[in-house]
């Protein structure tokens, strides 16, 4: 059973997630297949995002396809910048959004525009672990409470030949399926 405390942090992170969103869309301008299979797709995003922060658990992990909100926050109760992944709720919101807004433009110009100045998911992802050449070589260090966004193989990780190169497969092989099903969850 949910304890209060985690009922407040459910209640708070679905607050701040409503009124953090840069897009808005009437969630009945979706089908609700499609905005189902969204909030399918925030629910198993969230936890792959806090497992990289410790404790390495999720504390609140909900999305409602009604009302296109969700709450989604870390064992060490950080709210994660979830708008910088794609494969989120508020990267599905942006998509659909930039489509609307296309849909609304009557001249190319303006269709352009609507693709070109919201861009969706992440377009420069933080990457806390590099390293500085100079006179004397530097190296600055994440913090544990960093979250990471790179793309696998993106930075050394110790891994060498076959187990990267699995490492991105599998990444981009589950990507490609799951873009699939949303492709054909659309065509519906």
């Amino acid at each position: 059973m949910l304890s209060f405390r985690t009922l407040v942090l459910a209640v708070a992170a679905s607050f701040s997630a409503v009124t953090n969103a840069d897009y808005h869309i009437e969630p009945d301008s979706v089908s609700i297949t499609i905005r189902d299979a969204w909030c399918q797709q925030e629910m198993t995003t969230c936890p792959l995002i806090c497992q990289q922060v410790e404790p390495r658990t999720t504390e609140v992990n909900t999305c409602d396809p009604e009302t296109l909100t969700y709450g989604c926050l870390c064992g060490n109760n950080q709210q994660p910048n979830i708008s910088q992944y794609s494969l989120s709720l508020p990267y599905f919101i942006c998509t659909q959004w930039v489509i609307q807004c296309k849909d609304a433009c009557s001249t190319d110009g303006c269709k352009s525009d609507c693709q070109q100045n919201h861009l969706c998911g992440a377009q420069h992802p933080y990457k806390p672990n590099t390293t500085q050449t100079g006179a004397a070589a530097t190296t600055s260090t994440a913090s544990p409470n960093t979250i990471y966004t790179d793309l696998p193989g993106g930075g050394y990780d110790g891994k060498k030949g076959a187990g990267a190169a699995l490492e991105v497969g599998r990444t981009y092989g589950l990507a490609i399926v799951l873009t699939g099903l949303f492709t054909g969850f659309a065509l519906l």
